[in-house]
């Protein structure tokens, strides 16, 4: 007897040691699984200046500098992505000025799939932001490509695993089927098939079916508004003829083509002859404009619209000094500009802030309150655009979420006055998220 309980003590002895020795290398491993949590770098999923992230050893020099040929900026793009050259692509549409919003965002989103592609996250995330962000504050969009985009957006971030961004252009996506006044029943049917797919895929079929009952009540709304046009871009004029500048910009395309023809031919060898050259008429036409620029400036000259077109003008062609100033054509061109980077994000900020303070004054002049309210919003979201793509440089970003929100309300409110249902449209709005700040839209009765 004395023998069996002297067996039990000693195997309860061996259990305990045991189980001291398991506690102890389960301490261990969660303390070293601890450490390299805490230690890794997370991933980044908040808004980036994006003219400021692209690496220029990354940009192709006979693709980037298509634009400066005067190829359009869109076909450029996509001939950088056949090209599988997708920072090359990113950084041609970024310092466009010849493309709409909507447009930009599709080509953002397949950069974004390229990057995906290649399991960078972090850059593909910055692309499905900018294109959600441009489908909530791009004044100068259809409904449906609003909600294109806000779709294509959440399949992006859920490749990228961001779940604030996933929500939110969810969330878009469904409030443009519940609440837009422009899409028609057909639009909103087959817009919620095409989310219910993707819910399904991320969430699972229940929830996809939750979001069908949720949604089937608002799916047969008739549009209850015509489509705007853009009353900011009403405002401007043309300029008159400079047949001097028009001829230093084509010389300029020319010299463009020959670097790419030469560049294309020695397989990125030596273009020195060539790069010099197209140097040299990015500089003249630098100071004809300069030149040009000063002289419609002086009192008298213009009217306020054809000054709104030289100063749209002159934050065009800055834009193109900075892409030069950064290396973001892939390739050294003009040495003192590369010096004078701060100097042209200066002048880029007065001249954007110039532009919309004269777009501000000629809106005054509208006589209906509710017209000069839906040209604000159209200017505050043309400004926070323009900060989100990174050509506004010193913007305010807090000020500018609060008139944009002051300018909602207001124009909100006036609604049942003019008999429209107090649920209609769609409206951007911030949302700060842990110090990260999105825009997303919003809509649904007044509160």
């Amino acid at each position: 007897m004395l023998s069996r309980i002297d067996h039990a003590r000693k195997w309860l002895l061996i259990l305990s040691i045991a189980g001291a020795i398991f506690l102890f290398l389960t301490g261990i491993v969660s303390l070293v699984a601890y450490a390299y949590l805490a230690h890794r770098t997370a991933t980044i999923h908040g808004w980036r200046d994006p003219t400021k992230v692209i690496d220029a050893k990354r940009v192709r020099p006979d693709l980037a500098l298509l634009p400066l040929a005067g190829i359009p900026s869109d076909a450029a793009a996509r001939q950088a992505l056949e090209a599988g050259e997708p920072d090359t692509a990113f950084a041609i549409v970024i310092y466009a000025t010849d493309l709409d919003n909507a447009t930009r965002g599709g080509l953002l989103e397949l950069v974004g799939e390229r990057l995906v592609e290649v399991d960078r996250r972090e850059d593909a995330s910055l692309c499905f932001q900018i294109a959600h962000d441009l489908a909530a504050l791009g004044p100068d969009m259809a409904d449906i490509v609003r909600f294109d985009l806000s779709l294509s957006a959440a399949r992006g971030r859920f490749a990228v695993g961001d779940e604030i961004g996933l929500s939110l252009s969810l969330e878009q996506a469904e409030t443009l089927i519940r609440y837009s006044a422009l899409l028609q029943p057909v639009q909103r049917r087959q817009a919620l098939e095409r989310l219910a797919r993707l819910v399904a895929e991320i969430d699972g079929p229940k929830e996809a079916n939750r979001l069908r009952m949720r949604v089937s009540e608002d799916v047969d709304l008739r549009p209850q508004q015509a489509p705007r046009r853009s009353m900011a871009a009403s405002l401007a004029a043309p300029l008159p003829l400079n047949p001097d500048l028009e001829r230093l910009r084509l010389e300029r395309q020319r010299r463009a083509l020959a670097l790419i023809n030469q560049w294309i031919a020695l397989e990125g060898g030596d273009v020195g002859p060539e790069r010099a050259d197209l140097a040299e008429f990015l500089r003249r036409e630098d100071q004809a404009r300069v030149a040009w620029y000063t002289e419609l400036s002086q009192v008298g000259k213009l009217t306020a619209g054809q000054r709104i077109t030289l100063l749209a003008e002159q934050v065009s062609w800055l834009l193109v000094k900075l892409q030069v100033a950064r290396g973001h054509f892939g390739i050294q061109l003009v040495s003192e500009w590369e010096g004078s980077e701060a100097e042209i994000e200066e002048a880029l900020a007065i001249a954007q802030n110039s532009l919309f303070i004269l777009l501000r004054h000629q809106a005054a002049r509208l006589v209906n309150p509710l017209e000069a309210d839906e040209v604000e919003l159209e200017l505050v979201r043309l400004e926070l655009t323009n900060w989100r793509l990174g050509r506004y440089p010193g913007l305010d970003p807090d000020d500018r979420d609060a008139a944009l929100e002051e300018v909602v309300l207001r124009i909100r409110e006036q609604l049942p006055d003019m008999g429209a249902d107090p649920g209609t449209g769609v409206w951007p709005e911030p949302r700060i998220t842990d110090g990260r700040r999105d825009y997303v839209l919003v809509g649904g009765p007044f509160p």
